[in-house]
């Protein structure tokens, strides 16, 4: 019995210890702080200035996020440890990186940045940012990712030794080696083509637009695109999410690939699938939907999706029993399903709905380019 006690007595301190070395961060003085670092132009020192490249211009999404989190939070907080993740990290200075990112600088990239980090909603989910803090030991692929950590490891050690002034001129200084990207952006985010495409060239559109897969990507924007289009018709508070392509939505609210709401309730949910799948793929698809109490839901699969009809065809007859109504569908005639019952198809809009539906996926630029590239060929470039 007395070591039970001994034990829990020595675990109990060794976790108040942690927490007292942990710090807050003051999220309203955090977003302050961003756009104060947006607006000034400061220059860090040259021994820090190769590493905020390689960070900020290198292709780990996760380290770009981590390290602006980071930089915020040692500008705001002199205590912060840069190299912290967690606030139960058995460091002093920690702190919770995860909920400042998720709370004060995904939105702020949304709202100002247009979304020159990744476009990423909830970037601490990635394998990367799970570790209590930042290590050499961390897992992570070797080669370039691996570069990319040490480089956020010394960094990190750079601004704790210089504090909250280093770190808000290196914030300010990963702004500016931003500011390509983020004109880049801007240009990809409106498409105006010569020609007022009418439904039928949407259609044709469309086809062509989802010969190519990327990954399932351009199949998943269109979904989500018609779908958007129909619900704006229609009279009431609706509302289409388009979630990220081969994204788990493990610890997110979605139930399927789009989520379709009334006011704050999803009664409907599609599932996406542009390559080969099994019947199992479909049952875990709508049994997701029953368990998030989802009444209907859709599995549309595009051009390269293969499957075993008749099991699919049987499963969907056992979903029927549960009264679980579901709609089995090729992309093609379900696209022109939804466009013939569209009340007011905008067929001069409908590119750029896919525009921004491929920016709500965070698609890939190659993805995001194939719109503009192909509305250019189609209908000339305004």
């Amino acid at each position: 019995m007395f070591w039970w006690f001994f034990f829990n007595h020595r675990k109990n301190n060794a976790e108040k210890a942690v927490d007292d070395m942990a710090v807050t961060i003051d999220f309203e003085i955090a977003g302050k702080t961003l756009l104060e670092a947006k607006k000034v132009r400061l220059q860090p020192t040259d021994n820090v200035i190769a590493l905020l490249k390689k960070v900020m211009l290198g292709s780990h999404k996760t380290y770009k996020y981590v390290l602006v989190t980071n930089l915020l939070a040692k500008s705001v907080q002199p205590n912060a440890n840069a190299v912290a993740l967690q606030a139960g990290a058995p460091i002093s200075g920690a702190f919770d990186s995860r909920s400042l990112c998720h709370k004060v600088v995904v939105p702020f990239e949304h709202e100002h940045l247009v979304n020159a980090l990744g476009g990423s909603n909830e970037p601490y989910l990635n394998k990367p940012a799970r570790f209590t803090h930042l290590s050499v030991d961390n897992a992570v692929r070797d080669g370039n990712d691996r570069a990319i950590l040490n480089a956020l490891i010394k960094i990190a050690r750079i601004v704790n030794n210089g504090g909250s002034q280093v770190a808000f001129r290196c914030l300010s200084y990963c702004f500016q080696l931003l500011e390509d990207v983020i004109a880049k952006n801007e240009l990809l985010n409106t498409v105006k083509t010569i020609i007022t495409p009418d439904l039928i060239d949407i259609y044709r559109y469309v086809a062509r637009y989802i010969e190519e897969s990327f990954e399932g990507e351009t199949c998943a924007a269109v979904v989500g695109a018609v779908e958007k289009q129909f619900y704006a018709c229609l009279k009431g508070e609706y509302r289409v999410e388009v979630h990220k392509v081969n994204e788990s939505g493990a610890s997110s609210k979605e139930v399927g690939d789009i989520d379709v709401y009334e006011k704050d309730k999803c009664f409907y949910s599609i599932e996406v699938k542009d390559k080969a799948f099994t019947v199992y793929d479909v049952e875990h698809a709508f049994n997701k939907m029953i368990a998030a109490n989802v009444k209907r839901g859709s599995f549309v699969y595009g051009p390269r999706a293969t499957f075993d009809a008749e099991k699919v065809k049987i499963t969907l007859f056992d979903f029927e029993q549960k009264k679980f109504v579901t709609l089995f569908m090729e992309i093609l005639p379900y696209v022109r399903l939804v466009l013939f019952q569209t009340p007011h198809v905008e067929t001069s809009n409908f590119i750029q709905l896919l525009l921004d539906t491929t920016h709500e996926i965070n698609a890939k630029d190659c993805t995001i380019q194939r719109v503009h590239d192909l509305a250019e060929a189609m209908f000339g470039k305004a």
